[in-house]
């Protein structure tokens, strides 16, 4: 097929700017999954803990209870899933803003350059970010 052999032809300036708008968007992104994290911890530490205290903790004979094992401290299950959603996220868009900050970098030190682009190099510049949209 011929399209995958087309080439396209940019200046570094101009992808400089791409992957300066790129860095914006999972900057955004970043800020949006911090503060969900920070309200998340403020849920967890005020109403998302829970103590299962073992049943022979409540007879009086000594040898029936099991101070070691008495009681079990759990974060609920759906706030432990978003936390670990928002490490997830935190993580995919630094990694992301880290590598268009290297590729701007580059870019903006030889804003003259032409550059030949495949399809491939295009979406990483200029597509959306449709897989992870937040």
């Amino acid at each position: 097929m011929q399209r995958e052999t087309w080439k396209f032809d940019y200046t570094a300036g101009k992808l400089a700017d791409a992957a300066q708008s790129k860095i914006a968007y999972h900057q955004g992104h970043l800020n949006l999954w911090k503060a969900k994290r920070e309200e998340l911890l403020v849920t967890i530490r005020s109403e998302g803990i829970e103590v299962d205290e073992k049943i022979v903790l409540a007879y009086s004979n000594p040898k029936a209870r099991d101070w070691d094992r008495g009681g079990e401290i759990m974060i609920r299950n759906d706030l432990r899933k978003d936390l670990a959603e928002c490490f997830q996220k935190l993580a995919y868009h630094t990694e992301q803003r880290d590598t268009y900050d290297g590729w701007r970098q580059v870019l903006e030190a030889n804003p003259e350059d032409r550059v030949e682009l495949d399809i491939d190099d295009w979406l990483f510049f200029f597509g959306r970010d449709v897989s992870r949209d937040q």
